[in-house]
């Protein structure tokens, strides 16, 4: 008895996985529309994935980039800089001299 009752359920088994693969073979179509659709949503999420990825690389470089100009721009500005600061320096030191000149004149002129 046992053993015709899992003769009987490994029959019933085979025959639902054979109607299974036969109506595999016959989708409708709903069916063939949902898996058109899904295999659609599965391309466009690589292609998305896929322009996040170069969309990033992109990024990155133009992030390499731009701290490359802003380097060479603060190396001008910092030479610029300097060069400015001698200048002012140079003509510090003129009026320092040009000062000193002036009040010698001034104590020659006030002597008694």
């Amino acid at each position: 008895m046992f053993r015709s009752i899992v003769i009987a359920l490994g029959l019933a088994a085979a025959g639902v996985s054979l109607t299974a693969c036969a109506k595999e073979e016959k989708k409708g179509p709903a069916e063939r529309a949902g898996r058109a659709i899904d295999e659609t949503a599965r391309k466009t999420g690589e292609a998305l994935k896929r322009a996040g990825e170069k969309t990033g690389e992109a990024l990155e470089k133009a992030g390499e980039k731009t701290g490359e100009v802003l380097e060479r721009a603060g190396e001008k500005v910092s030479s610029s800089a300097q060069k400015v600061g001698a200048a002012v320096g140079k003509g510090v030191e003129r009026t320092g001299e040009a000062l000193e000149k002036a009040g010698k004149k001034v104590q020659e002129t006030v002597k008694p």
